[in-house]
C-alpha cells in the first residue's frame, strides 16, 4: 500500500462537509456526518468496516445515485450536488461504472445482453460492432464465453457477478465504483476480480468496497467508517 501526497496529480472526487440522514418513521438516523473524502486521479481506495456503517451509501453518493442532505460532492470536475437528475444519468452513463454487491442483472436477458445493456441506454453507436467485440474479450478473460446466451437464472452465483463486473467495465468508464466484489464468490470468481483489480491499479479511478485482506495490499488508500466520517485504517 501506498500514499499518495503529491498535490500536483488532479483529485479526482472531492467530497466535503457531506451529512447523509435516513428516517424510519419519526426517527432520523444519520448515517454520514460532515465527511470530507478526497480520491486523487487513478488512485485505488478500499474501504471496509462493518455493514450498515454507510459505505454503501456514500459509494452511491460519489455516482450520482443518491443525494446528499448537506455538502458538496465533486466528481471528475462535475458539481454532482447541483446537477439535475437529468444531468446525473447522462453523467453515470459516460463517466461511472458500477459493480453492486447484489449485482442487479436483467432476468429476461442473456448474460450478453446484460453486459451490452449500458451500450444500449446510453445510446452509443456501435457500426463497427466495437462494444461487441469488447464484450466478446471480456468474457474471455472472465471466462463466461461459454455462459453468453444463458439467463441469469441458469448461471452461478459467481458466474453472475463476474457479468455484472464486465457490464460496469463494457463502456471503459473513469471511475469504477466496486461494492463487495468477492463477498461469498467461489475462489475462480474472487482470482478472475481479483487478478482484474490489480491491472486496472493505475489505470482507472477505483473505489471498492471490500472486506477481502488480500485485496489491502492493491489500495493506495484504506478508510473504515467511524462516526459518520472515513478514518485512515489501521494495519494490525
Amino acid at each position: 500500500m501506498s500514499s499518495n501526497s503529491n498535490s500536483e496529480i488532479p483529485v479526482a472526487v472531492e467530497a466535503r462537509n457531506i451529512t447523509k440522514e435516513f428516517s424510519i418513521g419519526s426517527t432520523k438516523i444519520t448515517i454520514l456526518n460532515e465527511l470530507d473524502f478526497s480520491c486523487y486521479e487513478n488512485e485505488f481506495i478500499i474501504i471496509s468496516g462493518p455493514s450498515g456503517s454507510g459505505k454503501s451509501t456514500f459509494l452511491s453518493i460519489i455516482g450520482g445515485l443518491t443525494s446528499v442532505d448537506q455538502g458538496s460532492v465533486r466528481v471528475l470536475n462535475h458539481q454532482l450536488n447541483t446537477m439535475t437528475e437529468e444531468a446525473l444519468a447522462i453523467f453515470r452513463s459516460v463517466y461511472v461504472g458500477f459493480v453492486f454487491q447484489t449485482g442487479h442483472l436483467i432476468d429476461s436477458l442473456t448474460v450478453l445482453e446484460n453486459i451490452l445493456l449500458p451500450v444500449e441506454l446510453s445510446q452509443r453507436e456501435d457500426s463497427e460492432n466495437k462494444y461487441q467485440e469488447r464484450a466478446w474479450e471480456l468474457m474471455e478473460e472472465f471466462k463466461l464465453s461459454e455462459r453468453a446466451d444463458s439467463l441469469p437464472a441458469m448461471i452461478s452465483g459467481g458466474e453472475y457477478q463476474r457479468t455484472a463486473f464486465i457490464r460496469a467495465l463494457i463502456l471503459d468508464p473513469d471511475i469504477l465504483l466496486i461494492d463487495e466484489p468477492t463477498s461469498n464468490q467461489d475462489t475462480q470468481t474472487t482470482k478472475i476480480i481479483s487478478d482484474k483489480l490489480h491491472r486496472l491499479k493505475g489505470k482507472k479511478n477505483l473505489i471498492v468496497i471490500t472486506h477481502e485482506k488480500k485485496l489491502f495490499p492493491l489500495a493506495d488508500k484504506i478508510y473504515v467508517p467511524r462516526d459518520g466520517k472515513l478514518s485512515p485504517y489501521e494495519m494490525d
